[in-house]
């Protein structure tokens, strides 16, 4: 009987011990890091002709949910190129996001980028960085990239990301781009040069070095080879005009109907793939 006693009891420690591990795996498995970032660097997303907040809305909402990012700010620029600041952004903010809106969202590109660099000049003046990543849409990857070229104050922060989907740095198509029409030569620059690549062209050897970029390009299947506003080349023709630059160019295409022009900042599996680029460990 006293055997059976400590046979019994020896099972019942050892059950004890087998719990307390299972619930010491359960604490660690709960204190485990997210696999996302943890920074105060702020992200600026631009939206592109004809767009507004709702361009961006969908990117931002899908980064804050699966990223753990915070929009801080929405900075809108008047048609007067005033900033207006609205928002919190106190204290210590992960990864805080900037929502850039432009009353005037018709303007040219060497527009945009001068109102693009006063919205960041305006929120470093409020809260001190010294760099920055940016996420556009359509016209507004050409603003943001022509703002990258032009000379700027020596205070003023350094890029650090740029996303850029669905840019269109070498035409559009129905206004000076035809679909299959271009095509790349042997050298990688576009056979046909469109007002927007030689706006870029024109002061290229001043974009930043080192800098990180993601380029995303739509597809939709159906033989144009483009978004239905931006051909593959369009889009993929900043890759040659950055030449030389050594930046670390990262491409992604994505296809059918959710790739359209629109639709692509609407896709879940792209906000996906920039949450995932911006600010995955």
């Amino acid at each position: 009987m006293a055997l059976l006693l400590v046979v019994g009891l020896a099972g019942c420690g050892t059950q004890r011990t087998t719990n307390k591990q299972q619930t010491a795996r359960q604490t660690t498995s709960t204190k485990k890091a997210s696999p996302y970032v943890d920074r105060q660097l702020p992200t600026f997303y631009v939206h592109g002709f004809q767009g507004s907040a709702k361009s961006t809305n969908t990117l931002i909402a899908h980064a804050e949910q699966t990223a753990h990012a915070h929009k801080v700010l929405v900075a809108t620029v008047s048609t007067s190129g005033q900033v207006t600041l609205t928002g919190h952004w106190n204290g210590r903010v992960r990864n805080p996001i900037i929502q850039v809106v432009f009353k005037n969202n018709l303007a040219q590109y060497d527009q945009q980028s001068a109102w693009l660099a006063k919205v960041i000049t305006t929120v470093q003046q409020q809260h001190a960085f010294k760099k920055y990543n940016i996420v556009a849409h359509s016209a507004g990857c050409v603003a943001s990239v022509n703002m990258l070229m032009t000379q700027q104050p020596t205070s003023f922060p350094k890029i650090n990301k740029l996303v850029t989907i669905a840019g269109p740095f070498d035409g559009v198509v129905g206004e000076d781009d035809v679909a299959n029409q271009n095509s790349f030569l042997a050298s990688g620059q576009p056979k046909y040069l469109h007002a927007a690549y030689e706006l870029l062209a024109a002061k290229r050897t001043n974009f930043p070095k080192n800098v990180q970029l993601l380029n995303i390009v739509g597809t939709l299947n159906d033989g144009s080879h483009s978004d239905s506003l931006v051909t593959n080349v369009s889009a993929r023709s900043i890759k040659y005009l950055l030449r030389d630059r050594r930046v670390d160019y990262t491409e992604k295409d994505f296809y059918g109907a959710h790739a359209q022009h629109s639709q692509l900042h609407e896709n879940a599996k792209v906000a996906l793939a920039v949450d995932r680029y911006l600010w995955h460990r």
